[in-house]
């Protein structure tokens, strides 16, 4: 054992423990009921209030321990008085520093430890409240909490003790006394040196029903129940008379309640240095509740020995504290011992056989520490030798929150035992027939457990049997399968006898499905209660996959037929398309064309060479109009050819390159290109994407106002991979009657010709339809335009 340092405070501890005058003083209620409740509260058999001097540890108050001190050295508490708070050990045998401790090494075995350090107003640590268990275990937040606010209670305590014997601070130990008594879990009172009541706190007056007017002299004795009054104040006006404590029992009537409440109270004489008596102090607990209980666990007992005699059925009961064991005279002949026989526990259990022992102790262990109930069918020997089987029955009999007994019945059941067992084996040959058969089959009990399963249904889904017997079929059912089971054939099949091509699907054990259609039969026993269902299955997997695939053709017929209705309709487009831009567009710009030759022509002869200049210059002009038709009529010509494009891996400056080539000019040097991203290549139709950038940037410059740049910014993105190209432009703005139609064919913006058919916008959303893209308006207003083409890189 690890030995505790000494306090840093040592000197100054032990000095103020001696002021404190307490060590070695007679008992005082005070102490004792607060430090059995910390035993309560923390449901521990053991609670101790230690002062510590030099070399031992004496107890002023103590819950179930039988020693008055214990050295210093040797001591828990030790560890505990240099700490800040609480000290808890879960299991002593797990903890290097008390393993070793001989209290540890003892039976029973002190396992358990939580303490917490008296802490008076100096700061010092005269002493500990702890609590002691004889198993492992923790408190509860709430039990730490209650631990340490009764030790703060016990500081109050013994500092207003202290102030008691010194008369200069009488009036700050009676405002102690006053907080200590308004916060104390007991009902406190006290009186003056004749017995007449001065003083009741909060927890006196709910016990009484009353309050501190009414308490005050001799009228707490008007809530005294009349069978007891006389005794309880003759008994008070002898102890005041003797200067005796007062110890007593007695019953109370609160106003408005027609029961009578049982309390226990106590009193001790309140002595001046002088030796003179200056009063009473007392404290009062409401026992009603308990003597309940213990009245309830007395009829449990003669019940359970009328119901022996009656029915033949044994009972027994054990105290947890002193090991008593007792049968009934039932009990004693079904092991063949003479009535009123008291065994002990090493008897009582060497009577079962030896691989019955561990079940029925372990049974006894979590009735104990879980308050878990058993049922248990045990073989038995009895003391002439006599091999029969009994069902033992038992519980945990609990008493102000901890168990205090084992209580229990057997009853003789070897005659249904071996009827079981016959039975159990003329199922066990059936069954064996019943699983070689070559069809799918299983059977289940009332509650859905698999019973028994063929060789058959076992081999279908690729189960072992071990796997499947004694679980709920629901488990090998999907979760719609497993609803309509519970819901709507086991209800009918209980009720009809038989279900019918009940539809299912199976979960095998590889995870895959299998669809079944199952019938069912169900037998019932004499009294007409369904035992059992047996049921044949039906597995049409195969015949649901042919089924599908069957569909899946026809909806695929159905499906192309679509496409070839939706392939017409783009023909019918591009048709269209290209007669407007055939005739309407193409052909004048040829014949405007061959005009300007002819007159450039005749021009040059005559030696006009200014003027031939300029015709020249619109030539060129024209010239790229006619290109930008020409490629318009290309890219009508892919768009309407069922969304079969080629998605090459494509350089984006090449792209970005050639799509400027194709601008005038003069308009080229207006493009400003930002690139964010170091990407060289993306998975693109070149021809198409070079149309649908033009008409882009073709617009921006077109609405720019003068040489203003338009901005080309390039980024990509990881996940999900895309690639999108942003054109930006100073301009005045989309018109808002245009935004609804923005991307369709026709829409025009400021300053269109009247002959011009709208199509830039919309060949730029059909060339980023054949990407699986999207072309969209980021903003728009009186500073400008902003779109954006995204063309994805995945799937």
């Amino acid at each position: 054992m690890w030995t505790a340092p000494l306090p840093v405070d040592e000197e100054r501890r032990l000095a103020r423990l001696r002021s404190l005058a307490v060590m070695d003083t007679a008992p005082e209620p005070l102490f004792d009921q607060l430090t059995a409740l910390a035993a309560q509260l923390c449901d521990t058999p053991v609670a101790l209030l230690g002062l510590m001097d030099e070399r031992r540890q004496w107890f002023k108050a103590a819950v179930g321990f039988g020693r008055s001190e214990t050295s210093r050295a040797l001591t828990f508490c030790a560890h505990t008085l240099v700490a800040d708070g609480l000290f808890e050990v879960a299991d002593t045998l797990l903890d290097e520093r008390f393993v070793r401790h001989p209290d540890v090494l003892t039976e029973p075995a002190l396992r358990f430890y939580a303490g917490v350090p008296i802490r008076l107003d100096d700061g010092s640590h005269p002493g500990t409240l702890c609590v002691l268990d004889f198993r492992p275990r923790t408190l509860t937040e709430s039990q730490r909490e209650s631990l340490t606010r009764l030790a703060n209670a016990i500081a109050e305590a013994l500092m207003m003790r202290e102030r008691a014997l010194q008369p200069a601070e009488h009036a700050e130990a009676e405002q102690a006394f006053g907080v200590l008594a308004a916060t104390a879990p007991l009902g406190i009172f006290r009186t003056d040196a004749v017995g007449r009541y001065t003083y009741t706190n909060p927890v006196w007056q709910a016990i009484y029903g009353i309050g501190t007017r009414e308490a005050m002299g001799d009228g707490w004795a008007a809530t005294l129940a009349p069978e007891d009054a006389d005794e309880v104040r003759r008994q008070w006006t002898r102890s005041v008379e003797r200067r005796q404590p007062f110890d007593m029992r007695y019953r109370v009537r609160r106003p408005g309640s027609a029961l009578p409440r049982q309390v226990a109270s106590q009193a001790r004489p309140l002595l001046s240095p002088e030796g003179e008596l200056t009063g009473w102090v007392g404290i009062v607990d409401d026992v009603t509740d308990k003597l309940s209980a213990e009245r309830e666990l007395r009829e449990s007992k003669d019940l359970l020995d009328r119901t022996g005699r009656v029915a033949g059925v044994g009972g027994w009961s054990l105290d947890l504290k002193t090991h008593e064991l007792v049968w009934s005279d039932q009990t004693c002949r079904m092991h063949d011992r003479p009535a009123g026989h008291r065994p002990t526990m090493e008897e009582a259990l060497a009577y079962y056989r030896p691989d019955a022992r561990p079940v029925i102790q372990a049974a006894a262990r979590r009735a104990i520490y879980d308050g878990e109930p058993w049922v248990l069918e045990l073989p038995l020997i009895t003391v002439t030798g006599r091999e029969i089987w009994v069902l033992s029955q038992g519980q945990a009999d609990w008493q102000d929150g901890e168990p205090v007994r084992l209580v229990g019945a057997v009853q003789d059941v070897t005659a249904h035992h071996r009827a079981t067992v016959e039975l159990e084996d003329s199922r066990q040959r059936l069954r064996t027939l019943y699983e070689s058969t070559p069809a799918l089959m299983h059977s289940v009990d009332i509650e859905g457990r698999l019973l028994t399963v063929s060789d058959r249904w076992l081999e279908r889904l690729g189960y072992r049997r071990e796997e499947v017997i004694g679980r709920p079929l629901d488990d090998f059912l999907t979760p719609e399968s497993s609803r309509q089971l519970r819901e709507v054939w086991q209800p009918a099949l209980w009720r009809d006898g038989h279900v019918d091509d009940c539809p299912a699907q199976f979960i095998c054990a590889d995870g895959r499905l299998r669809d079944a259609l199952v019938g069912a039969v169900a037998e019932y026993n004499a009294e007409g209660h369904p035992l059992r269902a047996l049921a044949l299955v039906d597995d049409i997997t195969d015949e649901l996959k042919r089924r599908a695939e069957l569909a899946h053709e026809q909806q695929m017929r159905r499906q192309t037929e679509r496409h070839v209705e939706a392939l017409d309709q783009l023909l019918r487009e591009r048709s269209e398309m290209l007669d407007v831009l055939a005739h309407e567009v193409r052909q004048p710009l040829n014949n405007a064309s061959a005009a300007l030759q002819s007159a450039a022509a005749a021009l040059a002869s005559r030696g006009e060479r200014q003027v031939h200049e300029r015709l020249t210059r619109a030539q060129a002009v024209l010239g790229q109009v006619l290109a930008g038709v020409d490629n318009t009529l290309a890219a009508a010509s892919l768009l309407a050819g069922g969304g079969r494009i080629a998605r090459l891996d494509t350089d984006i400056d090449t792209l970005m390159a050639v799509t400027i080539a194709d601008l005038p000019r003069e308009q080229r040097d207006r493009v400003a290109i930002h690139r964010h991203t170091a990407t060289r290549t993306a998975l693109m139709d070149m021809s198409l994407m070079r149309l649908a950038l033009r008409n882009l940037l073709s617009n921006a410059l077109k609405y720019a106002p003068g040489p203003s740049a338009v901005a080309l910014h390039v980024i990509d993105f990881d996940e999900p991979a895309m690639l999108q190209f942003e054109v930006a432009d100073t301009g005045p703005g989309i018109p808002a009657e245009l935004m609804p139609r923005l991307f369709t064919r026709g829409a025009r913006g400021h300053g269109a010709a009247e002959s011009a058919h709208g199509l830039g916008l919309y060949i730029v959303r059909r060339v980023m339809d054949l990407h699986g893209g999207s072309v969209e308006l980021l903003r728009t207003g009186p500073r400008g335009t902003s779109m954006r083409l995204t063309l994805p890189q995945a799937g």
